[in-house]
């Protein structure tokens, strides 16, 4: 009799013990905790915002501002007149530091009397393909330009300029260059371009 009373309350506290650790486990099965890498996207309210203009055309000169908003805890945007990420004829050139990639944003000109259209036939000549690419409202492509991914996006309202933006992989990034604009954190942080003229 003597042991029953000793084994029974064991027994209850192994039972309950066995109870809880399946409790718990069915627990964890049910509600995977998302990794830290994948937490929810930011609020809009977290976000900082770039900014970038430059003057369009020479006649009828006009300024334009590009705005781009961005996770200050991912990205940093910076307008440099020197030390480009790639070559460029402007005076001056957005910058963005990224974890798997940085991008570079320019103005670039078309050429007397060309349009966007007639702009993607010459570089469809010239690289001997040109891939679409879509962000948001805006509707381009893109070339491989050397070690680089060229994306060319047409300004609305804007006749006399386009924007170039060159994209650089990180050592961070696993796959090839060539898959970057596909890139679902390129492709949304790009999506929040927007232009005004004046």
């Amino acid at each position: 009799m003597k042991k029953w009373k000793v084994i029974a309350p064991l027994a209850g506290m192994a039972l309950g013990s066995l109870v809880a650790s399946a409790a718990a486990l069915l627990k964890k099965l049910a509600k995977p905790e998302a990794p830290a890498d994948q937490a929810a996207p930011m609020k809009a309210a977290d976000l900082k915002t770039g900014s970038y203009s430059f003057i369009s055309d020479f006649q009828d000169a006009a300024t334009v501002e590009l705005r781009l908003d961005c996770d200050p805890e991912k990205f940093s945007f910076v307008v440099v007149e020197d030390e480009f990420l790639n070559y460029s004829g402007d005076s001056h050139v957005a910058i963005i530091w990224g974890r798997d990639f940085n991008l570079q944003l320019e103005y670039a000109s078309y050429y007397s009397g060309e349009i966007f259209a007639a702009h993607k036939a010459a570089m469809t000549e010239k690289y001997k393909t040109a891939n679409a690419f879509d962000c948001g409202a805006l509707f381009g492509f893109w070339v491989l330009d050397g070690d680089n991914a060229a994306i060319h996006l047409p300004i609305p309202s804007d006749v006399h300029s386009y924007l170039l933006v060159t994209v650089q992989k990180t050592s961070d990034y696993d796959g090839e260059v060539t898959t970057l604009p596909d890139y679902a954190p390129l492709k949304e942080l790009l999506s929040t371009l927007r232009f005004d003229r004046s």
